[in-house]
């Protein structure tokens, strides 16, 4: 039976250096791509697809985003605050007491995406294996995205563990969209550090799997991926 996630982990604490001077006085999910805040954009992806509870730590600006979502009245939301922002996966190991122990979406803060014939957060779902994964990353064909800095993708989406790969649409980057297992936190440490150290030690164990993403996808951390955001998003429907 295909897995049904209920949660859904908002990682929303940066500073968001590189969208200043506007996160000067707005915390960057709440920054406006097309007149509504970035976020908005996977909040009604994951309500299409019938979320119950969202996690969202928050750190820069945080009285802005426990404001805003205070307003939520369909969906359960727990904040969790940090005092200075711990990174991924120090913002993911301070959140564990709030994750409880089932698979949870993990989901950036500053991502939008198109889908085609079936979400990406279904066919996430539906190909989660909890005997066989730790962790779960979207792949994104980087011809179809806009918005990516170059970075380390390459080391965790391979040939041997991207579940349908696809050399024409190669090479892939990480989303910041997937589902991950709680229980990886548990012997992590806490304080700053990249989720990366997660991933690493889950792609050595042959735990890390990736899924290629059917669709558009854009990142909004800077003013020309804003930008280039806007004038895509004229020509194409974002539907959830």
């Amino acid at each position: 039976m295909p897995t049904r996630i209920k949660k859904v982990m908002l990682l929303a604490a940066g500073y968001g250096t590189r969208l200043k001077p506007l996160t000067d006085h707005t915390p960057k999910p709440l920054v406006l791509v097309a007149g509504r805040p970035m976020i908005e954009y996977a909040l009604d992806k994951l309500r299409a697809y019938g979320i119950e509870e969202i996690v969202i730590n928050v750190s820069h600006l945080k009285a802005q985003l426990v404001d805003y979502f205070s307003a939520e009245k369909n969906l359960r939301v727990t904040i969790s605050k940090e005092v200075e922002p711990l990174e991924t996966g120090g913002g993911l190991k301070k959140a564990a007491p709030f994750l409880g122990d089932e698979p949870v979406f993990a989901i950036n803060s500053d991502i939008l995406w198109t889908d085609e014939s079936d979400t990406a957060l279904n066919r996430l779902a539906q190909t989660w294996d909890d005997m066989t994964m730790d962790f779960l990353l979207l792949a994104q064909p980087k011809a179809k995205a806009i918005g990516h800095d170059k970075g380390e993708d390459h080391l965790f989406i391979k040939p041997e563990n991207t579940l349908g790969w696809n050399a024409a649409d190669a090479p892939y980057i990480i989303s910041g969209i997937g589902i991950f297992h709680p229980r990886v936190l548990r012997p992590a440490p806490t304080g700053k550090f990249s989720v990366k150290v997660l991933w690493q030690k889950a792609l050595a164990q042959d735990r890390l799997f990736c899924l290629p993403h059917h669709g558009r996808w854009f990142q909004t951390g800077t003013l020309a991926d804003i930008a280039k955001t806007e004038t895509a998003l004229k020509t194409l429907i974002i539907q959830p």
